[in-house]
């Protein structure tokens, strides 16, 4: 890991440990600004505050570093936001009585199923293994704000690009296309608002995440020059990284799904490290619910990140170990790899 010894930084800090667990707060906040300091490389020039969350054990302590941040903002999730839709999928295929293997024309309509779209499933969807591409080929050529690059992008001209995709079933391709199309799969469960509102929101009681969300209710944000920058809008591809939410409650969703991803989590033998090393090199990953898997300090992580014209979101975490690091960053180039960082440094504590 590159060090930044020569790196200034001026930093002022909010410490709270929202639950009595970290008795030792004040080590744990010199830790992380010494991660930040001199491992992490953050340019505070151009990302003014950077907000860190720790889950460990039934523990939760956040830290505020560079521009003082309000620990109950509001954030967009970016691409953050795959995880979250992947166990809302779940959710509705259960309540639809399907599985990860129904094909995508079980909900598609059917004026967009071909013979590809047919052999892709939804597990092939969550886990980008459909061969579709990132973005549809010709939404560059509409007419956008640069600001707000995705709000033209109706429902419309995503069913329009879906008819023209040739879907490769089985082929790793990192796609926004593929979660912008499960808006089908909820439609037949409500719609994704109310579903959402139904099956997560309101049971976890996760008051500062939503779709809707007015743009005066999100925090501020900056771009990659450091200028403030609004809030994107993200319609037909909401699914994919329109999700906004809070520091808390990002921490209790990972708290939450824990449990049942460690209860899927795979033995990290020589084999799955094989597995890895191997998708490693072809730069492509290892999904599970929306999650990649990486190896980091011989553990599996769980590791997503989400950037947004003006916000970057890193989350890491081990459920199995029920420790985990939500980092939010108030400017898109975000935090670099603090989140695995301060995972690394917590993981080799003892669970308060």
């Amino acid at each position: 890991m590159k060090t930044f010894f020569r790196l200034i930084i001026l930093f002022f800090y909010a410490a709270v440990p929202l639950h009595p667990g970290f008795c030792q707060a004040e080590n744990l906040r010199k830790e992380i600004e010494e991660i930040i300091m001199y491992e992490a490389g953050i340019d505070f020039s151009v990302v003014p505050g950077v907000m860190v969350g720790v889950l460990d054990g039934d523990s939760m302590y956040i830290s505020s570093h560079g521009e003082p941040m309000d620990q109950t903002g509001i954030f967009e999730l970016g691409s953050v936001t795959k995880p979250f839709v992947a166990w809302l999928t779940d959710q509705a295929l259960d309540s639809l009585g399907w599985t990860r293997e129904v094909s995508a024309c079980r909900f598609l309509p059917d004026s967009l199923c071909n013979t590809k779209w047919e052999s892709v499933t939804v597990e092939q969807l969550l886990s980008h293994r459909a061969g579709l591409p990132s973005l549809p080929d010709n939404i560059g050529t509409i007419e956008a704000p640069a600001t707000d690059p995705y709000a033209p992008y109706s429902i419309k001209r995503l069913a329009a690009d879906i008819k023209l995709i040739s879907p490769q079933a089985g082929v790793y391709s990192y796609s926004n296309v593929g979660y912008a199309a499960l808006y089908w799969l909820f439609e037949k469960v409500g719609g994704i608002g109310s579903f959402t509102a139904e099956k997560l929101l309101n049971p976890l009681q996760l008051s500062s995440t939503g779709w809707e969300i007015p743009d005066a209710r999100i925090a501020t944000g900056h771009g990659l020059d450091g200028r403030v920058r609004p809030p994107w809008h993200c319609n037909a591809l909401s699914p994919a990284m329109g999700l906004k939410s809070g520091m808390q409650d990002l921490l209790t969703f990972i708290k939450y799904i824990s449990p049942g991803l460690a209860s899927r989590t795979p033995i990290l033998d020589a084999e799955l490290r094989k597995e890895l090393k191997t998708l490693n090199k072809k730069e492509t990953f290892k999904v599970i619910d929306g999650w990649f898997l990486i190896e980091s300090s011989s553990t599996l992580v769980y590791y997503h990140t989400g950037r947004t014209g003006g916000h970057h979101i890193s989350i890491a975490f081990i459920p199995g170990a029920r420790k985990g690091v939500v980092v939010i960053s108030n400017g898109s180039l975000g935090s670099r790899e603090l989140s695995l960082l301060v995972l690394d440094m917590v993981a080799r504590s003892k669970t308060k």
